[in-house]
């Protein structure tokens, strides 16, 4: 049997043992573009050219990819792995592990499973993060927050909030907010009472207007895509 399937069967057994619980390696965009060290939009190239397939995973709409997966895009020469950087992003995964495939449901949920379970709008979720009135995520990938599900229960149960079982038992068996097809607003966002601003431009000297208008943005669930140009 290979060394380090050995070493990882020791270490998924001396986890059990203490109770923790582990965290697939799993790399979005942004993870993967940093493990190659290629331009940012490059990974989404890939899925266009089909030498990335689907995600393995999809969690509050966001796709991500095993490790092992990614690894696969790897060829000597083309596609190198920058001496450190596979250490690097292992580093900021606690207590991760590399599973060839996913034997269950992920244990991680976005903003928009926090929303089902709480039967809460994900605007909601996101003011909680904002009041610091809700558990810090357990890692962050792609820029999108995660947590464990047991971290929100037990988290739900300190702060007597009730969950919603039959939503919580979706989540359990592995349901996740997927994809939407490119163009079409998430449905939670439509039924929130906020309504997407327009398009505004901003010159150097308004610096803390640009930051207020993304900061707004990103707390009521919208993504954001900055496009510099000069004039």
């Amino acid at each position: 049997m290979d060394e380090d399937v050995v070493a990882e069967e020791r270490l998924q057994e001396r986890a059990r043992r203490m109770g923790v619980e582990r965290i697939p390696y799993l790399l979005g965009h942004s993870e993967i573009a940093q493990l190659f060290d290629v331009a940012p939009d490059t990974p989404q190239l890939w899925r266009k050219r089909a030498l990335l397939g689907d995600p393995d995973v999809v969690i509050s709409g966001k796709p991500y990819w095993l490790l092992s997966t990614v690894l696969a895009l790897a060829r000597p020469g083309q596609r190198d792995l920058p001496p450190g950087r596979l250490e690097e992003y292992k580093a900021s995964i606690p207590n991760g592990y590399s599973p060839q495939v996913l034997e269950g449901p992920p244990p991680l949920i976005g903003i928009k499973e926090l929303a089902w379970i709480f039967g809460k709008k994900h605007t909601d979720i996101s003011q909680w993060r904002s009041r610091g009135t809700l558990t810090p995520p357990d890692l962050t990938l792609s820029g999108a927050p995660l947590w464990l599900l047991n971290t929100i229960l037990s988290d739900a149960e300190r702060r007597g909030r009730a969950v919603a079982a039959e939503a919580l038992e979706r989540v359990r068996r592995g349901d996740r907010e997927q994809i939407k097809p490119r163009g079409q607003r998430d449905a939670l966002v439509g039924n929130s009472d906020e309504t997407l601003p327009s398009a505004r431009t901003f010159r150097n000297s308004e610096s803390a207007a640009a930051v207020a208008f993304v900061r707004h943005l990103l707390r009521v669930g919208y993504e954001v895509e900055v496009r510099p140009y000069w004039q």
